[in-house]
């Protein structure tokens, strides 16, 4: 005896992004994503937090850390700041959590290790122009949703192989500087993890928060973690 099935309700007006069309990271979750987002719409699910950024993100178990509170993780491991500035209407605003914790940059700064192009000051200027003004983008967009933004620090980096170590470590300290003055400016709240897991020349990774020089192992997401509560419970804010 047949029966019939009735065609799954969808949610309407679903934003997606799309592929962005060349090799990005961005592209990696696209579909999972657009899958997860519409589910959170579906059923109407509040959201306290949603964490956007890069590999850093995607590797941290927000859920363990926070599972008091409803938290969505949003990193996709190699993206970069226009490409997060572009899947952010759809990862975070249509989600409309009360906080974005936005973590991102490092990887616009690779752009300096290109083989045939050493970084002048100009190339310098432009990577640091365009990680703070995508991410200051961000803040606004939150905030005219009614969404608070969480602005984070850009960890430091360790590496002993990478010629341009020491000019990404100064450059991160200068964008940080900047990052921390948008969000003053716009009444977001600041994040200082750098500090927190830097060596004694404020500027290299302590060598025992992450086993790759850039990525944090366990003792640096605790440092994270501990860095975040403490920041958010001095704004009254609970996670």
């Amino acid at each position: 005896m047949s029966r019939t099935v009735s065609k799954p309700a969808r949610v309407e007006d679903l934003i997606k992004p799309g592929l962005i069309g060349t090799y990005a990271a961005a592209d990696h979750l696209r579909a999972q994503f657009d899958l997860y987002n519409e589910a959170i719409l579906y059923f109407r699910r509040p959201v306290d937090f949603v964490f956007i950024g890069d590999s850093i993100t995607q590797g941290w178990d927000v859920h363990t850390y926070f599972g008091g509170k409803t938290v969505v993780n949003r990193g996709i491991g190699g993206d970069i700041t226009p490409h997060i500035l572009r899947r952010f209407p759809a990862d975070v605003l249509q989600l409309n959590p009360d906080y974005v914790v936005i973590k991102c940059g490092i990887n616009n700064t690779w752009a300096l290790d290109h083989p045939l192009n050493p970084p002048t000051q100009e190339h310098v200027d432009r990577i640091r122009n365009d990680i703070v003004g995508d991410i200051r983008k961000m803040a606004e967009l939150s905030i005219e949703k009614g969404i608070r933004p969480v602005l984070c620090s850009i960890l430091p980096t360790r590496s002993c192989t990478n010629r341009n170590a020491d000019l990404r470590n100064e450059l991160v300290v200068d964008i940080n500087r900047e990052l921390r003055e948008t969000a003053a400016e716009k009444g977001a709240i600041y994040v200082d993890y750098h500090s927190h897991m830097t060596d004694a020349d404020g500027r290299t990774l302590r060598r025992e928060l992450a086993d790759d020089g850039l990525h944090p192992n366990l003792a640096g997401y605790n440092i994270m973690a501990d860095v975040l509560r403490r920041t958010l419970k001095d704004h009254q804010v609970e996670i």
